[in-house]
């Protein structure tokens, strides 16, 4: 068999260890982690590279684990190239069932892929480019969420999905924790609940089952349609004020921290918002923090320091109210968008900007029809 220069090398490598499965397949991960990639041709290298490989592999009788691996490297590559590149690649769908060809989620061997979580977010992604899905929003976004600055897209929610229409257990297993995630950033979000008959059918009975069930019933009061927790809470003028107060108005709430730079970073975009709404008495803006009550000057003196007084600002101290509890307040900063019959929209909104506009435009309309 006639073998590339290179591959060749590759195969003199590995000539003295094919009976050994893990270093067959810390030296195929090796020569993926070095392989160079041309400004043009770029996939043609990668699924060339793939097929050479494979082909060594056959030759010494590797087992199934090591091509799974294979795979997963190469479809790797391709989801990066995707998404560093995008719609510019023009990566045609044929190309893509051809990259995704050979690996099986369900069998025990895929399991055993590094970095399984990036395989199947790549895997899913490809398989959603391939199916007409733009290419930034194909990935979803809930795996890397960690500033709630998004509610997640239907690819997030297929995904899930598919994974549970396997009724694979030991990919569920190795899998779906995210969804604590998901829960942590984002609610209980409509996606989750239509995903929950699925869940409950397919998810296997243990710890993590039980474990995200909990999650549900923890947050299905938060649910968008349900009525708000209601609050009463003071300004630093000792003013109370209750969410039933609002009552009429399409209330916007920032939930913030002294301590919090992420929240204090957003702050003015929060603000720059607001005065996009300035002359509508139907709506209202203000914001919460969550300081500790010993801190309660830090507080007030920040106000006029971060330019918040044109709007009401109350403190929900941990102890001195159920607020951070009723809104399973775990993160900052959050945004809440309540209707004007004080039902929840979301508690867990986007950041301040076009999406989470659109939904508080979408909110008055509905409110207004």
């Amino acid at each position: 068999m006639k073998l590339t220069g290179i591959v060749f090398l590759l195969f003199i490598s590995l000539s003295g260890i094919a009976q050994q499965p893990e270093s067959l397949k810390d030296s195929v991960i090796k020569k993926w982690e070095n392989i160079q990639l041309p400004e043009k041709g770029a996939v043609r290298t990668i699924l060339a590279e793939r097929e050479e490989i494979a082909r060594y592999l056959k030759m010494n009788d590797a087992p199934a684990e090591v091509f799974q691996e294979n795979g997963a490297q190469a479809i790797h590559r391709i989801a990066d190239l995707c998404k560093k590149v995008g719609e510019e690649l023009q990566l045609k769908p044929s190309v893509i069932k051809k990259v995704l060809k050979g690996v099986d989620l369900s069998t025990k061997e895929f399991l055993a892929c590094t970095n399984l979580g990036l395989v199947i977010e790549d895997y899913y992604g490809l398989k959603a480019v391939a199916e007409g899905a733009p290419v930034g929003e194909a990935w979803g976004s809930m795996w890397f969420n960690t500033t709630v600055e998004t509610i997640g897209n239907e690819y997030d929610y297929s995904r899930y999905r598919q994974i549970l229409e396997l009724n694979n257990p030991e990919l569920s297993l190795a899998y779906l924790s995210c969804l604590k995630s998901v829960f942590r950033y984002n609610g209980y979000t409509k996606g989750l609940d239509e995903l929950r008959p699925l869940f409950e059918k397919n998810m296997p009975e243990g710890e993590l089952k039980d474990e995200i069930n909990k999650l549900y019933e923890s947050y299905a009061h938060l649910k968008e349609g349900n009525v708000a927790p209601a609050f009463t809470l003071k300004d630093f003028r000792g003013k109370e004020h209750s969410l039933a107060d609002y009552k009429g108005k399409v209330l916007v709430v920032d939930v913030w921290a002294t301590w919090c730079g992420g929240c204090i970073a957003k702050l003015p975009k929060y603000m720059e918002m607001s005065e996009k709404y300035k002359d509508r008495d139907d709506i209202e803006f203000i914001t919460i923090s969550i300081d500790d009550k010993g801190v309660y000057n830090s507080w007030k003196y920040a106000l006029p320091r971060l330019k918040l007084m044109g709007m009401t600002n109350l403190l929900a101290s941990e102890g001195e109210c159920t607020f951070q509890e009723d809104y399973n307040i775990t993160g900052i900063p959050r945004y809440f968008l309540i209707d004007k019959e004080g039902k929840i929209v979301s508690v867990y909104a986007p950041t301040p900007g076009k999406d989470f506009e659109t939904l508080i435009n979408r909110t008055l309309k509905n409110s207004n029809d």
